[in-house]
């Protein structure tokens, strides 16, 4: 079970209060599991909430994939791996007022973590909004024999008034925690967005789906092992008051 980790993380460098002087007002993420890899956009609103004019600065995403070991296709639970996620076809623009600039980003790679870094150098003026639109393609979905699981972790140095996420996915749809959306995400605080996808047609279950599904495979398998000994051994007393 591979898990994808997004943490964003705002950077002011105009004054060491920034997580005082603006908040997001709107958060809205889409993931479109149609696409493989994954295409993943990000429509982010900030307001400057003091009363003179600042300018954001520098900004990033970081993304993660957090996996379990495997043995082959098996994943070995309660095990966890964490490793960068490649991005393909980055790209992203920002709106103040009725104006529409592209926005610089780039990407680079560390040890266990990818950074999307992007520039904002405009003003906002005292109570006004700028909007971030951010998107890219990444492998953030790990695919099982009949699953497929995607983890977001969500934070912030600011608070995050409302926060939306919608997954477009051919699958259905069996586990999502938290269950539901338009939630705030006080500052500092790492939210994980969990979900679960399959090709069964499971209803939203309140734990994952592969989970139960594999318990269900593997009680079934050692009841019939059980059933097969006691049969067995049945048989074998059988055999032997016949045989005296």
């Amino acid at each position: 079970m591979r898990k994808f980790i997004l943490f964003f993380v705002f950077l002011a460098l105009i004054a060491p209060t920034f997580a005082d002087v603006e908040e997001i007002t709107n958060y809205n993420m889409t993931v479109d599991l149609y696409k493989n890899p994954a295409h993943i956009t990000n429509v982010i609103t900030i307001k400057n909430i003091i009363n003179y004019p600042l300018v954001p600065g520098i900004g990033e995403f970081r993304l993660q994939k957090e996996e379990p070991k495997k043995i082959f296709i098996i994943p070995i639970p309660f095990t966890k791996e964490k490793k960068p996620i490649k991005i393909e076809n980055l790209k992203g623009y920002y709106i103040i007022g009725n104006q529409k600039y592209p926005l610089n980003v780039s990407v680079r790679y560390e040890d266990t973590y990818s950074v999307i870094e992007y520039q904002v150098w405009e003003p906002i003026d005292s109570g006004e909004n700028i909007t971030l639109v951010i998107e890219y393609n990444a492998d953030v979905v790990d695919d099982g024999i009949l699953f497929k699981t995607v983890s977001i972790p969500v934070g912030c140095d600011l608070n995050i008034k409302r926060f939306h996420i919608d997954f477009s996915s051919p699958y259905y749809l069996t586990y999502q925690k938290p269950d539901g959306n338009d939630f705030s995400i006080p500052k500092k605080t790492l939210l994980i967005v969990k979900a679960e996808f399959s090709i069964l047609p499971l209803p939203k279950l309140p734990v994952y789906g592969h989970i139960l599904f594999w318990l269900t495979i593997l009680s079934i398998l050692v009841i019939i092992l059980v059933y097969t000994e006691l049969r067995r051994k049945s048989n074998n007393k059988e055999d032997n008051k016949q045989n005296v």
